[in-house]
């Protein structure tokens, strides 16, 4: 992986002050969130606000660390974060896609806790082949988004020969390929996806809440969902068909800035590069690539790393 030490810097800080989300006695955690948002009132926890992200927005932090600052928010409640302002769509480089990842850490954190510790037909549900590699499909998509949008926030074109296509590919392909790896976690939790306690309650939230922060606003320059709009839909691609016409998976993988920041052997297993083009079933990582993903994902959960690029420690208990 390849990113700078010095930009998630803030992020660090904010996961800091936020402490361990699976905390249950913390006030910025997910049982203290879901509480909150049963009764109707806001969480007594520290408003993102107040841990210095705010002053991001009008200049203060550049927009690389600002990104990963607000992944921290994101992990916890996407409708939190953006109630703070910094990630609307629509405004500059770091988009809600970029944000999100942050949620889609999270997701993937829960499902692969959940299979670690529940057994199916007298194995650990992690050793089933195809629930790993679910969760390998899932670390791919994630590492796939976190390369084109941090390219994005820096500047850098990855498609210079195809006018549009980037901004094409993070604001309306990266939605779907992160709202995909959550619908499948989502089936590898099973039944236990419809339990709205513990931990299980909080994936429903951020899928949710994720759902509704990449699709309500799409296409309004406010950052504002449209009236006409359902939200959690996900947006057509009127406007945006013309710059991805043509392209495929390879094209995403291949490009010499996306190889230059990840793997391509990794990016080449995301599910999520199927949505490029019309096909009926999703591929999941196989071969020495899914061995890969699923060895470095067990490595970033057990040493408390974040799964994005940055690889920044957080503060969550295994």
């Amino acid at each position: 992986m390849n990113t700078t030490t010095g930009t998630f810097t803030l992020a660090t800080t904010v996961e800091e002050r936020l402490g361990d989300p699976y905390d249950p006695t913390n006030p910025n955690g997910f049982q203290a969130i879901l509480a909150a948002r049963e009764a109707g009132r806001p969480p007594a926890g520290e408003p993102f606000r107040a841990l210095g992200v705010g002053g991001a927005e009008v200049g203060h932090v550049d927009p690389e660390s600002l990104m990963h600052a607000l992944r921290a928010g994101y992990r916890r409640s996407p409708t939190l974060a953006r109630s703070c302002g910094g990630a609307q769509r629509g405004s500059g480089a770091v988009t809600v896609g970029a944000t999100a990842v942050g949620t889609l850490d999270s997701g993937l954190r829960m499902t692969l806790r959940h299979l670690r510790a529940r057994r199916l037909y007298g194995a650990a549900a992690i050793d089933i082949p195809q629930l790993r590699a679910v969760l390998a499909g899932a670390y791919a998509d994630l590492l796939l988004c976190d390369t084109l949008t941090t390219l994005a926030v820096r500047g850098t074109d990855a498609f210079p020969t195809r006018p549009d296509a980037h901004d094409s590919v993070v604001r309306v392909l990266v939605p779907r390929v992160l709202q995909g790896a959550m619908d499948r976690l989502s089936m590898a939790l099973g039944s236990r996806f419809y339990i709205r306690e513990s931990e299980h309650a909080a994936f429903h939230l951020l899928l949710n809440e994720m759902q509704r922060a990449l699709f309500a606003a799409e296409g309004r320059p406010d950052g504002q969902p449209n009236p006409a709009d359902r939200p959690g839909r996900p947006p057509g691609p009127a406007g945006h068909a013309a710059p991805l016409s043509g392209m495929t998976g390879a094209d995403l993988t291949t490009a010499p800035a996306v190889t230059a920041l990840c793997d391509p052997e990794l990016l080449a297993a995301a599910p999520g590069r199927a949505l490029l083009t019309r096909v009926r079933r999703t591929p999941q990582p196989s071969g020495p690539a899914l061995e890969r993903l699923a060895t470095e994902l067990d490595h970033r959960y057990d040493t408390g790393r974040s799964f994005d690029l940055a690889e920044r420690p957080l503060p969550d208990r295994p």
